[in-house]
């Protein structure tokens, strides 16, 4: 079957890394073969990459990470990708880009990664943790935090050449963080656990949280709006930057890992490809994806666009998934 003769719906885009690797780590470009090009109904690879991370640095870069030190970018907004060597084996679960250049991206065995050339070449910074780092977040490009296992955080001034341990001592697991700023962020994890700082990591101060479910994903707006996500379509919400929270119903059921959000969009994915949205202060409104491999990674860019990445190497664009629900 040829891609063009698929019913026009929305764009899920299966990225084919295979043929890549047999050329070594080279380009992949949508005009590479019909196997390669994005499609219009979800095409099942011989390839089984998962992504866990997704991040973009102004309106073309996009890098994507997964497991087995797997990342990916793109310098054209997926038009074309290329696989990057991060010599490591490690399995990689988030990633942070304040500009083209400057990145890091974390993973299993106290795993961080750094480049200084847009992903040419990638080098590891020394955490003193091998616990597994689930999210890391760079607001500037000196200014770093991560978190993950045991009540693990980690801070950085100055571009990860050195990580101070700013753990918080509980036996509680750590899987989102959102730091709009340097100075204030929300942690949010296991039991409900949601932490907030105001003096950038001095200290981290625990918010009564309306749920008592894992908490997997935060996002956090300039303005001080922000949704966390997690167990059974958990969705909780702030507007005052995490001083409080009260609880949405997120329109799923199945658990939510991952949630982003700029502007007047807010996203949020997980399992068996849940995907639902809230536009305008209006209710989640889950969409059909045509998918039912998990998802994991959000990025929305505040112009419309983003990613959403998962399971079996899937990459959705958030413009063809909002254009999915228009009229609808």
């Amino acid at each position: 079957m040829n891609p063009k003769d698929l019913p026009r719906t929305w764009i899920l885009t299966l990225v084919l890394f295979s043929a890549a690797a047999s050329r070594g780590a080279g380009e992949v470009s949508a005009g590479d073969s019909e196997a390669a090009a994005p499609v219009n109904h979800p095409y099942k690879y011989d390839y089984f990459d998962n992504f866990y991370g997704v991040a973009t640095a102004g309106a073309q870069d996009v890098w994507i990470v997964g497991n087995s030190g797997r990342i990916i970018h793109s310098p054209d907004a997926g038009k074309s990708w290329s696989i990057q060597a991060s010599n490591s084996p490690e399995t990689l679960y988030s990633a942070s880009f304040p500009n083209a250049r400057q990145g890091w991206c974390s993973g299993t065995n106290g795993t961080i990664l750094y480049t200084q050339d847009g992903g040419r070449t990638w080098a590891a910074q020394a955490t003193g943790t091998k616990h597994p780092i689930f999210k890391i977040r760079f607001p500037d490009e000196q200014v770093g935090f991560a978190c993950g296992y045991l009540g693990l955080v980690l801070k950085t001034t100055d571009g990860g050449r050195t990580w101070q341990d700013r753990s918080i001592g509980k036996d509680v697991c750590l899987r989102g963080m959102a730091f709009p700023d340097a100075a204030a962020g929300v942690i949010v994890g296991e039991f409900g656990t949601i932490l907030r700082t105001e003096d950038g990591g001095a200290t981290f101060a625990a918010v009564d949280s309306p749920v008592s479910v894992t908490l997997f994903d935060v996002h956090l707006g300039q303005d001080g709006s922000g949704y966390a996500v997690g167990v059974d379509g958990a969705v909780v919400r702030t507007r005052d930057g995490g001083k409080s929270w009260a609880v949405e119903e997120g329109g799923v059921k199945d658990h939510l890992v991952g949630v982003g959000g700029a502007g007047e969009v807010a996203i949020a994915v997980g399992l068996r490809g849940a995907v639902t949205i809230k536009e305008k202060e209006g209710p989640w409104v889950p969409r059909d994806v045509n998918t039912l491999s998990w998802l994991s990674g959000v990025w929305v860019n505040g112009r419309g666009g983003g990613w959403v990445v998962g399971a079996h190497g899937t990459i959705l664009r958030l413009e063809e998934i909002l254009d999915s629900g228009k009229g609808t």
